[in-house]
């Protein structure tokens, strides 16, 4: 028999607090698979950032 075990926001936050702590390249890839920025992020502010201000840009806005 199959027995299951219901997750807590506790468990997720530990699991995500360890991940953080002992392998920080997982946990980036684990939020960029989850995260996705194109839903977070409004359009307008996109096209405002992409906007012409005739200076170079220094930081991308999607890293």
């Amino acid at each position: 028999m199959i027995t299951y075990k219901q997750l807590s926001l506790a468990d997720i936050f530990t699991d995500c607090q360890n991940k953080f702590d002992n392998d920080k390249y997982k946990f980036l890839s684990l939020l960029d698979e989850t995260i996705n920025l194109d839903e977070i992020v409004p359009v307008s502010f996109v096209s405002h950032f992409h906007a012409a201000t005739c200076r170079p840009r220094r930081h991308l806005l999607y890293p």
